[in-house]
């Protein structure tokens, strides 16, 4: 599962190379990371099409959850990477910089959507949402 979470991230790396040895090496965080991203977009997804059931502009509330997934991931992500900087448990030499915890949440938004959406294309079919955020897919 880890190496599955290292690949993903892997190609979207947009931060420095201490931050990603930090996540890879030091901490299991791609794995803490995907592990949140996955769950926290199969909770939402669901609270979606199973128990909230938007019966008008469903199209904008599809957009107002994922909304709320990627603010749930983007701070987690966030949080992750600046409690080393913040309580100094890395070296000098290996810190990476506050710009770098920023492109990795945003790496992490883009991979909750496409969780979030794999999840809409799963649940869809059973739900009175069913053509929400894909009319005939």
């Amino acid at each position: 599962m880890e190496s599955l979470f290292n690949t993903i991230y892997g190609w979207t790396i947009w931060y420095s190379q201490e931050l990603d040895n930090y996540l890879y090496e030091a901490v299991q965080g791609y794995l803490h990371n995907g592990l949140v991203m996955v769950i926290t977009s199969f909770v939402i997804c669901m609270l979606f099409y199973y128990v909230f059931k938007p019966v008008r502009r469903q199209i904008f509330w599809w957009f107002m959850y994922f909304a709320i997934d990627a603010i749930i991931n983007f701070l987690f992500a966030i949080y992750y990477t600046m409690t080393p900087l913040v309580n100094n448990e890395i070296s000098s030499e290996d810190s990476w910089t506050n710009l770098d915890c920023i492109f990795f949440g945003i790496s992490d938004i883009l991979w909750a959507f496409i969780a979030f959406a794999i999840f809409s294309l799963l649940f869809k079919w059973w739900s009175p949402c069913k053509y929400v955020p894909f009319v005939k897919f």
